[in-house]
């Protein structure tokens, strides 16, 4: 990799991410393991595709940046699908942040704790922001099809900004 990659990957990965659902699990004080496994496969192919379009995006053949990427994608949807409610988004736009940027560090071999945390509070300001805007607009806690397509369509435009 050269040196101006890791800006590219940051940048990159800001604009093509998309965490998960804006409601955090089904059960209030327990995880939901089938659903963490659920979302952590559906993470997976949505990260996988993400960070191929990273890579196209950074024209470069970077196997640690789609690793990095799926990693990311599948724990962040992991954690929305199965964590226990009674944590929030806070807590798992947070966590799934943290996930984030140990992801870029190991993929960019970046060790600049300045970029990390930026990366880890870039993905948790966004998830955050992105989930206040859906449920400003009156999208989040719809249960029809409809309105969850919607509500994650403005949760990853906003994200992608």
């Amino acid at each position: 990799m050269d040196p101006g990659d890791e800006r590219g990957f940051a940048l990159t990965g800001m604009a093509l991410h998309s965490p998960g659902a804006s409601a955090v699990g089904g059960s209030f004080l327990q995880w939901d393991v089938s659903a963490a496994i659920f979302g952590a496969i559906l993470g997976t192919i949505a990260g996988a595709f993400t960070g191929l379009l990273q890579l196209v995006a950074l024209r470069a053949r970077a196997l640690r940046l789609l690793v990095a990427t799926t990693l990311t994608v599948a724990v962040a949807h992991a954690l929305a699908d199965g964590a226990p409610a009674s944590w929030g988004v806070p807590v798992i736009a947070a966590l799934s942040g943290l996930v984030a940027a140990s992801a870029y560090a190991w993929a960019t071999r970046v060790r600049d704790i300045r970029l990390i945390a930026l990366v880890a509070l870039a993905w948790a300001v966004g998830w955050l922001g992105a989930v206040m805007l859906a449920g400003w607009i009156g999208l989040s806690g719809g249960s029809d099809p409809a309105t969850w397509a919607k509500e994650h369509a403005v949760i990853g435009a906003t994200l992608g900004l």
